[in-house]
């Protein structure tokens, strides 16, 4: 018979890799949570330090090469071209499924060089079976239209572990419905260059001549549950711990009144 301790042999030995294994992937769901935590506070500063500042041109603001200053306020001037426009999947409004509205702003001469490209706007919301475009209940004004509304950096799928189980595009052809605001998927189906940015509208001069799209709301501002899932996290692996110690007591005992 071995003398090794009944703890330290074969399949315990593989239950306490297990169990360190699980305790750490816990742990470190928590750090991973604190640290989504910290990522929305430096983000919304950035918000507190932008979004409340006088609107600027658009033309004023983008600088080629340059990062995207987020939630910046802008204005544009220009054109909207609802036939080009396409439907943000995935979006809903006080709990109701829909779509957002994504239609190109053809950017007139106030905006200097870039006049002829055009920015996308992100006009509003409209129920999910609005789901062909034009939705011609939500149309835009016809003619020169000001926009103003907060600068956003364009949107990709995710990468790494969350690419498996994230919702992606179809790689090639026109996209009538996308999930993402990825300038660059949709660029070759437009009939004009593309600002490489794009616009959440606010307001805008005329109003929409219809009840649709609605306004979409402002901007979350919270700290999201980041905290609250941390301390699950650190609570489940304190639990395993514990639990997991209790055991290993619990079967000596029985081992060595045997």
């Amino acid at each position: 018979m071995s003398s090794k301790p009944v703890l330290l042999r074969g399949r315990w030995l593989a239950g306490h890799v297990l169990a360190l294994v699980m305790i750490g992937l816990f742990v470190n769901f928590g750090f991973w949570q604190l640290r989504r935590l910290d990522q929305r506070k430096a983000r919304n500063a950035v918000i507190e330090s932008r979004i409340h500042l006088p609107p600027r041109p658009l033309a004023d603001v983008l600088v080629p090469g340059a990062e995207v200053p987020e939630y910046t306020a802008v204005t544009a001037v220009g054109t909207f071209d609802p036939e080009h426009e396409v439907l943000l999947r995935g979006r809903s409004l006080d709990g109701r499924p829909g779509f957002n509205l994504l239609t190109p702003l053809v950017l007139d001469d106030s905006d200097g060089e870039r006049s002829g490209s055009a920015v996308l706007v992100e006009r509003g919301w409209v129920p999910y079976d609005r789901d062909s475009v034009p939705v011609t209940d939500a149309l835009p004004p016809v003619g020169s239209v000001s926009v103003t509304g907060e600068l956003r950096a364009p949107q990709t799928p995710p990468t790494g572990p969350l690419a498996a189980i994230a919702a992606h595009d179809p790689p090639e052809g026109a996209l009538v419905q996308s999930f993402y605001v990825d300038v660059a998927r949709l660029a070759p189906q437009m009939p004009y260059p593309l600002v490489d940015a794009y616009v959440v509208l606010r307001q805008q001069a005329p109003a929409n001549p219809q009840r649709l799209p609605e306004p979409l709301p402002p901007m979350e501002m919270g700290e999201g549950p980041h905290l609250g899932y941390a301390l699950q996290w650190f609570g489940m692996a304190l639990l395993g711990a514990v639990g997991y110690v209790f055991l290993l007591r619990s079967t000596a005992r029985q081992k060595a009144r045997a």
